[in-house]
């Protein structure tokens, strides 16, 4: 294991022990819209289903898609990640039970065989990982007919680069959010990659969480966010979270 993954694995290992990435609960206050959306697409492609989630973390998106799919995989490089994740699968009935398998891999370098998942998807994972290494592995555990879709930060918008710099505790040293040119690399693996754009003006909605104005408030950004990403497509640049979906593997 290279330097770049023993660094990973130990900061996750603190992140999930410590729960140190809850300071940006504030942020992802405001990402409702793009993790139904993320998760109204899973549940739409997984029925009855074979799934990976690919860098699963303590297992949350697996436990709510084992209600969708026939067989679910969690992976993840962190052993605390995993440990909780079956700690968690403990008190599950025996029908979700039989479902679910939680694993400690390398998602760069995965131990199951070709063709072996209908639907792989992960949530802020790719950006941590060698994206050439990774892409390669998504798509050779895939189906033929298979799909992946992830949930991802975009790294353009200058005002969010600043904020990353300015914090540099609360994410590992080698992640970096995703440009247009990382995604471009998809299409040596893929022959249809699809992005979906959420939060520009919605981020304005941030310091007002706690105040009565924060739900109508939202709600009208997102509005503005939908219309500028349609009429005005070079502004979907500056979005902070992007879904994808990568699908006809090559």
């Amino acid at each position: 294991m290279n330097s770049r993954k023993k660094s990973e694995k130990r900061i996750h290992n603190e992140f999930f022990s410590k729960d140190t990435r809850k300071k940006l609960s504030l942020f992802y206050s405001i990402t409702e819209k793009s993790t139904s959306f993320y998760d109204d697409l899973l549940v739409n492609n997984c029925f009855n289903k074979k799934v990976l989630d690919y860098g699963c973390g303590k297992g949350d998106e697996v436990f709510f898609l084992a209600k969708y799919s026939s067989e679910i995989f969690g992976i993840d490089i962190s052993e605390e990640g995993i440990k909780q994740a079956l700690k968690k699968l403990e008190e599950e009935p025996e029908s979700i039970k039989r479902k679910i398998n939680f694993l400690v891999m390398d998602g760069e370098k995965m131990t199951f065989k070709d063709n072996s998942f209908d639907i792989v998807c992960g949530t802020g994972i790719l950006h941590h990982l060698n994206l050439d290494s990774s892409l390669k592995e998504i798509r050779r555990v895939l189906k033929p007919t298979g799909k992946a879709i992830f949930f991802e930060p975009l790294g353009h918008n200058p005002v969010l680069n600043i904020f990353r710099r300015f914090t540099p505790n609360l994410r590992t040293p080698d992640e970096h959010p995703l440009l247009m040119r990382d995604i471009k690399k998809a299409y040596n693996y893929f022959n249809k990659v699809n992005i979906h754009f959420f939060h520009f003006f919605s981020l304005l909605a941030v310091p007002f969480k706690n105040t009565k104005i924060f739900n109508p408030l939202l709600n009208n950004l997102e509005k503005i966010d939908k219309n500028f990403f349609k009429f005005f497509p070079f502004v979907k640049l500056m979005a902070w979270i992007i879904v994808i979906e990568f699908s006809q593997p090559k």
